[in-house]
């Protein structure tokens, strides 16, 4: 299957623009939010667990303050704008958690109430094993370590949603075409997308 009709899909970069030293970089996530933390992490939802002053303060190991529609961090989240959070609802119907926060500047003051941890629910079992590249556990011949490469498999993402994390790396997000135009078409910043493969 090929043509103008197969779907395409991107990895997202979750440090977004790392030449841009005055853009924002989240390190921390969500005080307070304790054990559901993990949560966050595994596509789980989060719901009642999480804090009802949910506040993120930005780094003194990144001291750019300059906002982006998405905000690249190193706790492999996806976190963006009430811009960028429209566009997802726009296009995405599978299940997904919107979680607002208040940013604090580096002097803990408030910065910004417009942003919000999108948590996809679940995963997508859409690797072709065969030709992506992964280190497995020599003890544990089941277990992942890591996946060097990401090769998609055009059956599985056949009825895969625009937005959605693989299966074997629920830290890992993958994004449709379709809302990839919908992100230029709203002009949103700081967004970085690496074509996948698919076989």
């Amino acid at each position: 299957m090929s043509g103008s009709n197969a779907r395409r899909f991107f990895l997202w970069d979750l440090l977004g623009d790392s030449n841009d030293e005055e853009l924002c970089v989240i390190h921390d996530t969500v005080r307070g939010i304790g054990a559901a933390d993990t949560a966050l992490s595994l596509g789980e939802r989060v719901g009642a667990n999480y804090p009802q002053d949910p506040r993120i303060y930005m780094s003194k190991d990144s001291p750019g303050i300059k906002l982006a529609s998405f905000l690249g961090n190193t706790e492999n989240l996806l976190i963006g704008s009430g811009e960028l959070k429209a566009a997802i609802e726009k296009l995405c119907k599978n299940d997904i958690e919107f979680l607002p926060f208040t940013l604090y500047d580096h002097r803990k003051r408030i910065y910004s109430r417009d942003y919000f941890i999108i948590n996809p629910i679940g995963t997508v079992d859409c690797l072709d094993m065969k030709a992506s590249e992964i280190t497995w556990d020599d003890e544990d011949p089941d277990e992942i370590i890591e996946i060097d490469e990401y090769v998609l498999s055009r059956k599985k993402v056949q009825k895969a949603p625009p937005l959605f994390r693989i299966d074997k790396d629920p830290m890992a997000y993958a994004v449709d075409i379709e809302l990839v135009r919908e992100f230029k078409a709203r002009k949103l910043t700081n967004i970085f997308l690496e074509e996948l493969e698919i076989v």
